[in-house]
């Protein structure tokens, strides 16, 4: 459990230091606010930068040509230091046609004269775009930092987003803090919301600039002028940089593919790298797509690295640490931060998105089997996470106990999978694991909420190793509102070493799906185990009784959450087909489980963001995999529906705030960076839902009267809405 920390050797510094938190120091940085004092950090580079830029070598007409690059290009934004990133992007700005002519000796100038256009007046602008645009990467890169938290990393950083990203790693207690990977969709997106909030002419440009690798050749004739404290440029320089953008430009042309008049063959034109360069990689085999079909592929594959290799080594971050504990021991007035901490809600959204996770990591565990599908219903209900065991094995442990101590009242078919078509649903469960989460831990340490949040973070929420006691998991089933929070209080006592150690062979997987075998033993040594827990808290089913409003809404949710569901699963079968034809390699999947629907507005379309597990047609072929699709309202077709598959192992924007959330598992892409975040946080997800009725959760003792104030505020509103 986590010892107690003072605030010198705490984490969170870089975030609360100068902050609302800090008595202090809220002067901020040399008596300026922070953004004050990060734009006047920045105007400082560019002041460097218009230095070391060649406009002393060039004519007039060139010299305005590179200003108006600088003005609209230049943006303080890559993944060099922030000099070389100004004058990379300042020249990647400029025409494809920029050809750098040497000025007439006898007409040099200061370059303090170059043009009428004065650099003065200019660079608080473009600053202030920059600081824009570097608040915004970082904020899309993490998806749980406000700006101002962003533009306090940033200054301790001086600017530099690679260090910035290593200090919000730190501080976020990522298991190794990681520079930004250029190749990364998620470091791609950033950049190209980065450059779009600074009103980057090209955005794709400066994304393919920082992100496409290069030979090893032209990088190192870059490295003597990019680069920190790197010399000042000549002509031939930008040429340099000119030539490598078209390089990288020109990776389109590397593989064309013309089809015969006849359509029985195909012209592939291949570019002919040099050793340096890259290669082509030729695969033949065979695949068995209702027939015996040939499968030829050729990929172009560049060697090289990118322009962030020249950025050197930064991987260290203890300077800013010790700077950050200097400054700490220089204010006396930080206090205990609390819930109202932007630093403890970032510790806070974090842990839900581990969580969500989590869960979505149990659902793609739960073999597609009709006896299978109504535990997604206690998943719902009662799967919390915390327990003696791993996350993902409380979830299954503890919805296959609630299931045969508690079973619910059966609400659809127990063929039919209960799909999730309300992401409230799931967040309820999730919200309430948390706050299991932190009482458990509290109860065996007294550690404050952020102190106790950090200890989850650090441990991915996986307690397992700790020692708990059985107040502890009282305390943890009370704070989670468990329907049976003393029954499962007593029950998670009671696993006792003996049982876990049965119990954790049948919930590791090697192929990352359990067998329907294995959740049948488990189910029987759990009924066989705790009969007598089972025996002190019977009590003959009862259903809450509803009023006759509430059996009519009843009906009604239930007969639209069927239509909608048909609709989707339909759509999801006929993507996954799509799917397969794109990708002969791979398995043939099917739907299993719907596990997150979002509705979404495009000014020419209305859409489903949906995500779902998939199961291989080929029992056990391949593991279940979790896909996004997204899938478009019949009458706005206007682009095609899609799916691709989604990787659980980054989930730093999948995150729940009080007001507003990220519900749904997203790709790593620019597309959903700002139509993500929706309205409807956790202060929604203890209300009556729509899957309360779909789901019969009628054991629950506040459902009748959940549902009696819901369908009265329905009424409420519809009468407003008529009005």
């Amino acid at each position: 459990m986590p010892k107690s920390q003072s605030p010198g050797t705490r984490r969170g510094l870089f975030s609360c230091l100068h902050s609302e938190c800090d008595d202090g120091g809220n002067s901020g940085f040399q008596g300026k606010g922070i953004a004050e004092a990060l734009e006047d950090l920045i105007a400082s580079f560019y002041a460097e930068a218009f230095d070391r830029l060649p406009f002393d070598g060039m004519g007039d007409e060139q010299v305005q040509e590179l200003l108006r690059a600088m003005c609209g290009g230049g943006v303080c934004v890559g993944l060099l230091d922030p000099v070389s990133n100004i004058i990379l992007n300042t020249i990647s700005a400029l025409p494809r046609d920029f050809q750098p002519k040497p000025h007439p000796r006898h007409q040099r100038r200061s370059k303090r004269l170059a043009g009428a256009a004065q650099p003065d007046w200019i660079l608080s602008g473009i600053s202030s775009l920059s600081y824009c645009s570097l608040v915004t990467f970082l904020v899309s890169y993490f998806g749980c930092l406000t700006d101002q938290q962003a533009a306090r990393y940033l200054l301790w950083a001086s600017a530099n987003l690679s260090i910035a990203v290593l200090l919000v790693e730190h501080d976020l207690y990522a298991a190794e803090p990681q520079l930004p990977n250029p190749a990364s969709e998620r470091t791609q997106a950033a950049l190209k919301c980065a450059a779009t909030r600074g009103r980057h002419r090209e955005p794709d440009v400066l994304v393919l600039l920082h992100t496409s690798p290069l030979p090893c050749q032209r990088l190192k004739a870059a490295a003597p002028f990019l680069g920190s404290g790197g010399r000042n440029l000549t002509l031939d320089d930008v040429n340099t940089v000119i030539e490598s953008l078209r390089y990288q430009e020109s990776a389109s042309l590397d593989l064309q593919v013309n089809l015969l008049p006849d359509r029985r063959g195909v012209i592939v034109y291949c570019r002919e790298f040099n050793a340096y360069e890259g290669k082509l990689i030729f695969n033949t085999s065979s695949v068995n797509i209702g027939g015996s079909f040939g499968v030829f592929s050729i990929m172009a594959q560049r060697e090289g690295d990118h322009f962030a290799s020249l950025l050197g080594n930064v991987s260290s971050i203890s300077t800013f640490l010790d700077k950050a504990f200097k400054t700490f021991q220089g204010h006396s007035g930080l206090k205990s931060c609390g819930d109202a901490c932007e630093y403890t809600e970032s510790l806070r959204m974090r842990l839900h998105g581990t969580i969500h996770a989590l869960y979505l990591k149990a659902f793609t565990m739960l073999p597609s089997h009709v006896s299978t599908y109504r535990l997604m219903r206690y998943i719902l209900f009662a799967g919390h996470c915390y327990g003696p065991m791993d996350p993902v094995s409380n979830i299954i442990i503890n919805s296959i106990w609630h299931s045969i101590e508690f079973p619910l009242p059966s609400a659809n078919s127990e063929s039919q999978p209960y799909d999730i078509l309300d992401t409230l649903s799931m967040l309820r469960v999730e919200a309430r694991s948390l706050r299991g989460l932190i009482a458990l831990v509290q109860a065996n340490s007294g550690c404050s909420v952020q102190r106790t949040m950090e200890h989850l973070c650090s441990n991915c929420c996986d307690l397992s190793q700790a020692m708990h006691t059985p107040r502890g998991f009282a305390a943890a089933a009370k704070a989670a509102q468990h329907p049976q929070e003393a029954a499962l209080g007593l029950f998670l006592s009671s696993l006792k070493p003996h049982i876990l150690d049965k119990l954790r062979p049948l919930l590791s997987t090697t192929n990352g799906t359990l067998s329907f075998e294995s959740l049948n033993q488990v189910e029987c040594i759990l009924a066989q185990e705790f009969r007598e827990i089972a025996l002190q808290f019977a009590f003959a089913p009862e259903e809450a009784e509803l009023c006759q409003v509430a059996k009519d809404t009843l009906l009604i949710r239930r007969s639209e959450y069927k239509d909608l569901r048909l609709f989707i699963r339909s759509e999801l079968a006929k993507v996954l087909k799509k799917y397969a034809r794109e990708h002969p390699h791979e398995p043939k999947y099917v739907p299993s489980v719907i596990c997150g629907v979002v509705e979404t507005y495009y000014s020419d379309r209305d859409s489903y963001h949906v995500n779902f597990v998939a199961a291989s047609e080929s029992a056990g072929a391949a593991d279940n995999q979790l896909f996004f699709a997204e899938i478009n309202v019949p009458c706005h077709q206007s682009k095609p529906n899609f799916c691709r598959p989604l990787c659980l192992t980054h989930t730093g924007r999948c995150y729940y705030g009080p007001a507003s959330s990220i519900k749904i598992m997203y790709p790593a892409s620019f597309d959903y960076f700002e139509c993500d975040i929706t309205g409807r946080g956790i202060m929604h997800a203890d209300r009556m839902l729509d899957a309360d009725f779909v789901f019969d959760f009628r054991r629950d003792k506040q459902f009748a009267k959940d549902a009696v104030k819901y369908c009265e505020d329905q009424k409420a509103l519809s009468e407003l809405n008529a009005v």
